[in-house]
C-alpha cells in the first residue's frame, strides 16, 4: 500500500466513532444514546395506546424516557456544542406482546448502553449516566412486570 492509502485508513477509525455516535474508547456519545432513548420513548407512548389497562405507567415511563432524551441533549450540547435533535421515531405495533417484550429489551439493551458511556465517561457526565442507566434498569423491571403479568403471574 501506498503511503495515502495508509494515511487514509489511520484516520478511518476517528470518522467511523463519529459516524456511528460512539466516543473515544468506543462508549456510547450522549447523541446516540439519546437517538435510542427517544426509539424507546415512541415505543412506549404506543404501548399506552394499545394496553388500556397498563396505559398509565406506560405513558408515566414514556414521559420519564422523554426527561431522559432532554438530559442526554443537554449533555451532548455541553460536550460538543451541537444542539442534537433525536432521529424521527414511529413504533408500529403488530402483536402487543411482542412489543411489551421488545420494549423491555431494549430498555434493558439502553441501560446497558448508559452504564458503558458512564464507565468511559468524566466524573460529572459519569453521575449522570449512572444516575440514567439506574432509572432505564428500573424500566425494563417494570416492563418486564407487565409482561408477567399478561400471562397471568403475580409480580407482588
Amino acid at each position: 500500500m501506498d503511503d495515502e492509502t495508509l494515511s487514509a485508513l489511520r484516520g478511518f477509525d476517528d470518522i467511523w466513532a463519529r459516524v456511528s455516535g460512539t466516543a473515544e474508547g468506543g462508549a456510547p456519545s450522549p447523541g446516540a444514546l439519546s437517538d435510542a432513548a427517544a426509539r424507546q420513548r415512541e415505543l412506549l407512548c404506543a404501548l399506552a395506546v394499545r394496553c388500556p389497562r397498563s396505559a398509565a405507567r406506560l405513558r408515566a415511563m414514556a414521559a420519564a424516557e422523554a426527561a431522559a432524551v432532554c438530559r442526554l441533549r443537554a449533555e451532548h450540547f455541553l460536550r460538543t456544542g451541537e444542539n442534537h435533535c433525536p432521529a424521527e421515531a414511529c413504533a408500529v405495533i403488530k402483536n402487543t406482546l411482542c412489543a411489551l417484550r421488545e420494549a423491555h429489551m431494549g430498555a434493558a439493551a439502553l441501560a446497558d448502553k448508559l452504564q458503558e458511556a458512564a464507565n468511559a465517561a468524566p466524573c460529572e457526565l459519569r453521575r449522570t449516566l449512572d444516575a440514567l442507566a439506574a432509572a432505564e434498569r428500573c424500566r425494563a423491571r417494570e416492563l418486564r412486570e407487565l409482561v408477567l403479568r399478561e400471562f397471568g403471574v403475580n409480580c407482588s
